[in-house]
C-alpha cells in the first residue's frame, strides 16, 4: 500500500509539473515582450515608454551616481536627454529573462549609441538588471540598474 500511495504522489506531482511549466513559459514570453516594448519605446523616444515604469520606481544609470527616484524624477530626467539627443539605440546583448512569482527579472549586457545634437556618435557598453513586478496582469518595472563597462575591460 505504501509503494501504491507513493506512486500516486509522484504521478500527482508530476502531472502538476507539467501544468505549472506553460504558465511560467508565458509569463517569462510576456516579459520578454513587455521589456523588448520598452527598449523599442526608449530607443524611439516615445513617452509611451513611461507607462512601463512604475510610479515608484528606483533608476539607477551611469549619467548620475544617484538613483532616480520614482517615475515624476525620472520622466523629466529622461525627456531632457531625449530634447538634446538626434538618435539613440539601446541594444540589449545576451539578454536573460526569469520569473519567480510576481516577479520579473531581465538581464544582460548592452551596448548604447547615442547622439547628440551637434555632437559625435559615441557607444558604450555596460551591464543592466531591470526588476519587474506583475500589478493587474501587466509588468511594470520598478527597479533598474545600467553600469558602463570600464574601458578596456
Amino acid at each position: 500500500m505504501y509503494t501504491g500511495m507513493r506512486a500516486l504522489l509522484m504521478c500527482l506531482v508530476t502531472f502538476g509539473l507539467f501544468l505549472a511549466t506553460p504558465v511560467l513559459a508565458a509569463d517569462v514570453d510576456d516579459l520578454k515582450a513587455t521589456f523588448e516594448k520598452a527598449v523599442k519605446a526608449y530607443n524611439s523616444q516615445d513617452e509611451v515608454f513611461f507607462a512601463m515604469v512604475d510610479e515608484q520606481a528606483v533608476i539607477f544609470n551611469p549619467s548620475t551616481p544617484f538613483a532616480v527616484d520614482g517615475r515624476a524624477a525620472y520622466k523629466p530626467a529622461t525627456l531632457s536627454i531625449w530634447a538634446v539627443t538626434e538618435t539613440v539605440a539601446f541594444t540589449p546583448i545576451n539578454p536573460q529573462y526569469r520569473v519567480i512569482g510576481t516577479t520579473g527579472l531581465a538581464w544582460g549586457h548592452y551596448a548604447i549609441s547615442i547622439k547628440l545634437e551637434d555632437g559625435p556618435m559615441e557607444t558604450n557598453f555596460g551591464r543592466y538588471t531591470v526588476i519587474f513586478a506583475k500589478s493587474g496582469g501587466k509588468w511594470l518595472a520598478v527597479a533598474s540598474h545600467y553600469s558602463d563597462i570600464p574601458s578596456g575591460n
